[in-house]
């Protein structure tokens, strides 16, 4: 029994590294990301307001698109749709979008939940060694352990939290995209049937 209790401890001993490296890798991806977004928020909204406001015209055939789409992600969709009537197609198209978006959104949703897993499993490792310093009178081992501990703890929160209004940011403007798509969709069907 003391064999495998040994190995255990040596197992979960061996994941506090990479799960520290792991940790400082999403929160530099999260910053990175972070920095992104803030870099592209103002000119983004008002792509899509210059989007939505093309939209609402009478025939969408007869009207040019507007040149700032090109930064928008549903731009390739949008571009497809409005070359092609087959409404078959243009809802695969609008499909095509959806799944490449969730697989787009997947980065940050993964954030929000690999943050705070990867922080509690950083903050449970080292907590042997700490209780183990603790019971050995060693105020220095439990306090080294303890720093590592909350530390990761916060990393992991932090991450998370970013990850999550990231996440939540990127999601409301997608769907403020795939709504024009729908609308201009719909557009086509009304002046099919016509």
């Amino acid at each position: 029994m003391n064999l495998l209790q040994e190995s255990l401890y040596w197992i979960t001993s061996g994941l506090l590294v990479p799960c520290i490296v792991f940790l400082l890798f999403m929160l530099l991806q999260c910053l990175l990301a972070t920095g992104q977004y803030l870099a592209n928020k103002s000119n983004q909204k008002d792509v899509i307001d210059e989007l939505d406001n093309w939209a609402s015209l009478g025939d969408l055939t007869k009207e040019t698109l507007p040149k700032s789409i090109n930064k928008l992600a549903s731009h390739t969709a949008l571009t497809k749709i409005l070359a092609s009537s087959d409404l078959a197609l243009n809802r695969l198209v609008i499909s095509q979008y959806e799944s490449g978006i969730e697989k787009y959104l997947s980065r940050y949703s993964n954030f929000a939940k690999l943050g705070p897993i990867t922080g509690l499993v950083g903050t449970l490792i080292p907590m042997g060694p700490a209780l183990k310093g603790l019971a050995d009178g060693n105020i220095q081992e439990l306090a080294g352990q303890m720093q590592i501990a909350f530390t990761t703890t916060v990393i992991g929160l932090i991450v998370g939290a970013i990850g999550l209004t990231l996440y939540q940011k990127h999601k409301r403007q997608v769907f403020k995209e795939l709504t024009i798509l729908d609308f201009i969709l719909e557009k086509q069907e009304v002046s099919c049937e016509k």
